[in-house]
């Protein structure tokens, strides 16, 4: 009996596995092509691990518990679908913002929700959905820099043909349009050419299994926005220089302290933080 569980748990670590990576392609795209809003975050969390994870994506969250855990935020995300759907509140899911950086690589944000409304005045929200096993007190770093990108890209490329949209299946909706463009193509909505007639923010909805915690609003800020190019151009620099050969991974540097990631992270076991006996700065 023990051995015939331990199968039912491999088939359902595999199931998740198979379809993450089918989501993911589907949805995401080849995510080696392009730095993503949350490459951005993950790398300002650690730049070791955020390289490691796009030098073998294949590494990444294979374990069951892992799974769980990064599948928990798309199921998370269908439920808000499902209770958007309800109220007949107008949005559109994982809508993707993609421009080519002055560094030669592409940056892509992709939004899990866009909430749109013409009504008292064009007004548009994005919201970011955070799977949490514990709410956080204060938002964390990594997902700040992630919505002040996202906002950050919609505000400045508002009038840009950089807006596109896949569904949830995988079938290209549509691509090369303006942000008002997209919502008269998809609604017959006139929103405004020019993003100064917009109320635009964005906020972060953190769901654990018992609780919720909203964060913000964010609004578009230039030197956030730029931050997030710097850091991206750093990672994708940093990446380049692995692949060719010039840079070695134990030149990048390891998340500082002691993180919650730290211990279910697939990079802990050569790290050079966890190298030696004696570790009195994690005290």
């Amino acid at each position: 009996m023990e051995n015939r569980g331990e199968k039912l748990l491999e088939l359902i670590r595999h199931g998740l596995a198979q379809k993450s990576a089918r989501t993911s392609e589907q949805v995401l795209g080849d995510r080696s092509k392009y730095v993503g809003m949350s490459d951005i975050g993950s790398y300002l969390t650690c730049q070791r691990m955020a390289v490691l994870n796009r030098l073998y994506p294949e590494q990444k969250g294979n374990s069951l518990s892992k799974l769980l855990t990064l599948n928990r935020g798309h199921w998370f995300e269908d439920g808000i679908a499902s209770i958007l759907k309800e109220l007949n509140i107008t949005h559109i899911r994982q809508f993707e913002i993609g421009i080519e950086h002055e560094e030669g690589f592409e940056v892509k944000a992709h939004l899990d929700f866009v909430l749109v409304s013409i009504h008292p005045k064009p007004t548009v929200r994005i919201l970011e959905v955070k799977s949490c096993r514990e709410l956080p007190e204060v938002l964390y770093p990594s997902y700040e820099m992630q919505v002040y990108g996202q906002v950050g890209l919609l505000a400045r490329h508002w009038d840009g043909s950089d807006f596109s949209l896949t569904d949830e299946h995988g079938k290209f909706q549509f691509g090369g349009m303006t942000f008002p463009e997209a919502v008269q193509h998809l609604w017959g909505i006139d929103f405004p050419d020019d993003v100064t007639f917009v109320d635009i923010e964005a906020w972060v909805l953190c769901l654990s299994m018992t609780d919720a915690k909203v964060f913000g609003p964010y609004k578009a800020d230039e030197d956030m926005l730029e931050l997030a190019f710097d850091t991206g151009a750093d990672l994708w620099l940093k990446t380049s220089q692995i692949q060719e050969g010039s840079l070695d991974i134990s030149a990048v540097q390891p998340t500082l302290g002691f993180k919650g990631i730290c211990e279910s992270c697939e990079w802990s076991s050569d790290c050079p933080k966890f190298a030696g006996e004696s570790h009195p700065e994690l005290e």
